[in-house]
């Protein structure tokens, strides 16, 4: 099934209209993210795809399946086509544990992507869970995007906005508060 949808997605970004444009938001993406790779190509050989990573390093050019990738680079590169259509296109994207596999600075990297009105013209929303807290601070999140699920005594699921956390005296948590310091306190 792993390889079904990767082909469709590579299929897709491939015969879009705008596939060179998408390609090349993609690369972007992933030199910001300093992943040393310069360039991709997909390849189909038979019924299967083999998506293939270009590695530049001084005069020396090779390139790698991308299974032979590190975990947290396949996963980018999975999630890489839908960034790029959620930034392109204005829709919402939503991940389940987006830190999985993900070094915290390409995390917020990703996190970035989405706040930047100047790459983000078009308002696409990203919607995730996460168990990293390195992005729980007010540098990269209002008080307002921060949300909280807490599983209930009949295993039911309860959200929670940080707007409605009160301290010790009945005031909300401030601004520029250290929200992951205070819910590692149990606060």
């Amino acid at each position: 099934a792993t390889r079904d949808n990767l082909k469709n997605r590579v299929e897709a970004l491939v015969a879009s209209d705008e596939s060179a444009e998408v390609k090349e938001l993609f690369l972007g993406i992933i030199k910001e993210m300093d992943l040393d790779i310069e360039d991709f190509r997909v390849e189909e050989q038979g019924k299967s795809v083999k998506v293939f990573t270009k590695h530049v390093v001084g005069n020396y050019s090779t390139e790698i399946l991308l299974s032979e990738e590190s975990s947290g680079t396949k996963k980018l590169f999975g999630m890489l086509p839908f960034i790029a259509n959620s930034l392109k296109n204005g829709t919402v994207l939503v991940v389940d544990e987006l830190d999985a596999k993900i070094h915290p600075v390409l995390l917020k990297y990703i996190i970035g992507l989405f706040t930047d009105k100047t790459v983000n013209k078009n308002g696409g929303q990203l919607i995730f869970t996460s168990h990293d807290l390195s992005s729980m601070n007010s540098d990269v999140f209002r008080r307002d995007e921060i949300w909280f699920v807490a599983k209930g005594v009949q295993q039911e699921s309860k959200l929670y906005s940080l707007v409605e956390f009160k301290d010790d005296n009945g005031d909300a948590i401030r601004k520029d508060a250290k929200y992951d310091k205070q819910y590692l306190e149990g606060r």
